[in-house]
């Protein structure tokens, strides 16, 4: 049997019963639950509101069936078919990590490290850093996960600024900021009640709350201000804004002066994007634009958002997260209490130092940098190591999650497998990610996939996802409830949080740590990693002289800084080449970027391609967060199915009359790449010529294997998405929202 969920029965008349804390097995957020176990088996799971990060969201109440779900995982298998013909036989983890160590050990030999690609999933616990570990000991620079269509971008354009990012502690401090723009991010979802709670509380005490959207999401039902956006806009949005603060002369003369470089580009760089002008590109009102400038500009602290929304839209992420960077910047908002705070990297771990980025910086094996890096040269070794240069005299370690920037652009991957451009993948490990949903050009990542170029497709999840389905060898993971927890793993933040298991890991599952120690012992890198994940996390915590299971046994197993200092920018100045805040960036200039990105429409738009928007008349944003699903997982749970069923278009009951579509109507969403299958939801505050389509799914409950794949092809929005390098920011993130798109009634 390779599938079979535990059962509980009730029958018994003699039961062992306890009640365990732990973490939340559901997202990456690592939020605290209270486990019942009966028989080593969780039968209860609710939040532990004494935690600081209780689990109040939604999914955390389907944990329980998540751990033991009759469809997970629970042995290793082999593939003895065609690739997606679902031929597998049951084979032990000995025998599954001697083959494939040795296959990655012929791939080093034939065509070097660099021919073996990682991709990871939304983070889960330590698997993504032990990843990293990992690839970097084994010499290759191509390896990617979640973050480089999530925060890649930001951060990139943040450390190329001032050094550091500011965008993790974005919340607004009750009582102290003044003003919170939420830019392209929804807070309540996937953050639950915990958000929900924050936003009304510095709402109460004064803050004014203003939500940048083209929804009414949960966070625009809370805000003062709601600006709706046409989506791809941002950084037309983002220069107006700009230019209203300089042109008022409302920006923070005394900061500018002396802290910044390169104002007199940027006021160029802005002087056209006027109200008047941005109001027509990013269809907000003139007086909308006007006013949250000057509020945002004259009552500080105040602070703007990370937004999913505003770096997943291809070339115009570029001026939207730099432009954020600049108002944040020009107004005095870097460094204060109740503001942008800035980060500090986590100094209760070593965790730069156990990730071995200095081994793969010089590594004897490596002689090339990541397959994308000819194209978008900041993410790579050589944007790595310019990094480093310019934070030498700060931070000479580099970026905490350093990882954010080193990732693979996907386009670039599919073009080393199938074109062998600029020189081939020939293997490729995957945990916990299904890339035929998650990211752009379905087709493509499936022709990757399924090509007779790549020597070896290893995938290990807790599902047989359309990706897993395709693989050679498919290998069970542990849960958050079956292995140990530190938070932090992320690489930025200064707080960290413990978790024990909290039930043994069920038939024959394994936590991703043990992966990558097993193959890299297998590899070349005996000495290199502790006997346990546990054993791991003692060494990472040596700098705070703690071990992990005493920080865990803790009541409040949670290690904070003191309180924040701010300012402290003016003590040690910057961490850029000039110890500046610099505008124009010359650490873009040295990767051959200019100093300022110009401010760009998607590649497919009303104003780009206008003879196009005639045949394709709506905007298409896709993919918003579900309070039922985490990104593509969760597609399983009977519960969450019920409140979300199936993929929805959301479109204008006045738009959707003149097409003749009604609620709940089948639908066919049309790019010009093609169209997928979803079901009309009439939502009258969308603008008239927009539409949300929801992204990232697929259906587990139709047939396995080619040619259905779980109903990759369905509804999958980003199956109709070009991943082509024009349309990509300039860290090659995929372009995943802001598109053109006509909408027609499907007429079976």
């Amino acid at each position: 049997m390779l599938f079979g969920a535990p059962k509980v029965l009730e029958s018994e008349v003699h039961h062992s019963q306890e009640t365990q804390k732990g973490t939340c097995p559901i997202c990456g957020m690592g939020c605290f639950v209270e486990v019942k176990i009966q028989d080593g088996i969780p039968v209860r799971i609710k939040a532990d509101h004494n935690s600081p990060h209780p689990a109040d969201c939604p999914r955390a109440g389907q944990a329980k069936t998540y751990h033991n779900h009759p469809d997970r995982l629970n042995y290793p298998m082999k593939r003895v078919g065609k690739r997606g013909e679902g031929k597998w036989q049951q084979i032990s983890w000995e025998q599954a990590l001697d083959e494939i160590a040795a296959k990655l050990g012929q791939i080093r030999d034939d065509h070097g490290p660099e021919a073996v690609q990682t991709l990871g999933g939304s983070f889960k616990g330590p698997g993504d850093a032990a990843c990293w570990r990992w690839g970097n000991l084994f010499g290759t620079p191509n390896m990617m996960h979640q973050g480089k269509n999530c925060g890649s971008a930001e951060y990139l354009a943040e450390w190329s600024v001032y050094g550091t990012i500011g965008v993790v502690g974005y919340w607004p401090t009750p009582g102290v900021t003044k003003t919170a723009i939420f830019w392209g991010g929804n807070p309540p979802v996937p953050g639950g009640i915990a958000a929900e709670k924050a936003i009304k509380a510095a709402r109460k005490a004064g803050t004014k709350i203003i939500v940048i959207d083209p929804r009414r999401s949960e966070a625009a039902e809370l805000a003062d201000i709601w600006l709706r956006i046409r989506p791809g806009a941002d950084g037309a949005l983002a220069y107006g804004f700009l230019n209203v603060i300089i042109h008022e002369g409302i920006y923070d003369k005394e900061f500018v002066e002396k802290w910044c470089l390169g104002f007199d580009e940027l006021k160029e760089a802005v002087k056209d994007y006027t109200p008047q002008r941005v109001s027509e590109l990013t269809w907000i009102p003139v007086e909308q634009i006007v006013e949250v400038a000057r509020y945002y500009a004259n009552n500080k602290p105040g602070n703007i958002s990370f937004g999913l929304g505003t770096v997943e839209l291809g070339n115009a992420t570029n001026a939207t997260v730099f432009g954020k960077a600049y108002l944040r910047a020009i107004t005095g908002n870097l460094d204060l209490i109740g503001g942008q705070l800035l980060d500090d990297m986590p100094e209760f771990m070593q965790y730069r130092q156990e990730l071995k980025w200095d081994t793969l910086l010089n590594h004897p094996l490596r002689t090339r940098d990541n397959v994308g890096a000819h194209l978008w040269p900041v993410a790579g070794v050589r944007g790595m190591k310019t990094f480093r240069e310019a934070m030498a005299k700060l931070n000479p370690l580099g970026p905490g999650p350093a990882f954010y920037m080193m990732c693979t652009a996907p386009s670039a991957i599919w073009s080393a497998i199938i074109d062998q451009d600029p020189y081939p993948i020939k293997a490729v490990i995957t945990q916990g990610t299904n890339s035929m949903v998650a990211l752009a050009n379905s087709r493509r990542v499936y022709q990757a996939l399924t090509s007779p170029n790549l020597d070896l497709h290893v995938a290990m999840d807790h599902w047989m996802t359309p990706q897993a389905q395709l693989a050679d060898y498919v290998l069970p993971a542990t849960d958050g409830l079956e292995r140990a927890n530190l938070g932090g793993m992320w690489g930025f933040g200064n707080v960290t949080s413990a978790a024990m298991p909290t039930v043994k890991p069920q038939f024959e599952r394994r936590d991703d740590y043990q992966l990558w120690r097993e193959l890299g012992n297998r590899l070349g890198q005996q000495g290199e990693w502790p006997d346990t994940l546990e054993g791991w996390f003692d060494k990472l915590l040596e700098p705070s002289k703690i071990t992990f299971a005493e920080l865990a046994s803790r009541d409040m197993p949670w290690l904070f800084p003191e309180p924040p200092q701010e300012k402290r920018y003016e003590k040690t100045g910057f961490a850029t080449f000039s110890g500046k805040v610099e505008l124009s960036s010359s650490l873009m200039q040295k990767l051959g970027y200019p100093g300022i990105l110009p401010c760009e429409e998607p590649g497919w738009s009303p104003v780009r391609t206008p003879e196009l928007f005639k045949e394709f008349p709506l905007v298409m944003t896709a993919g918003a967060s579900s309070p039922f699903y985490y990104r593509s997982q969760h597609k399983q749970l009977d519960k969450m199915r019920r409140q979300h069923p199936k993929a929805f278009a959301s479109i204008h009951p006045e738009t959707a009359a003149s097409l003749g579509i009604g609620d709940g109507d089948a639908v066919w969403v049309e790019t010009p790449m093609g169209k997928v299958k979803q079901w009309a939801k009439l939502n009258d505050t969308l603008h008239p010529d927009v539409v949300h389509a929801d992204g990232l799914w697929w259906y587990p409950e139709q047939e396995a294997y080619e040619p259905n794949l779980s109903g990759v092809w369905e509804s999958n929005i980003n199956s109709i998405i070009p991943d082509d390098h024009n349309f990509a920011s300039f860290a090659g993130d995929n372009h995943l929202r802001a598109h053109i798109c006509r909408i027609t009634p499907v007429n079976d």
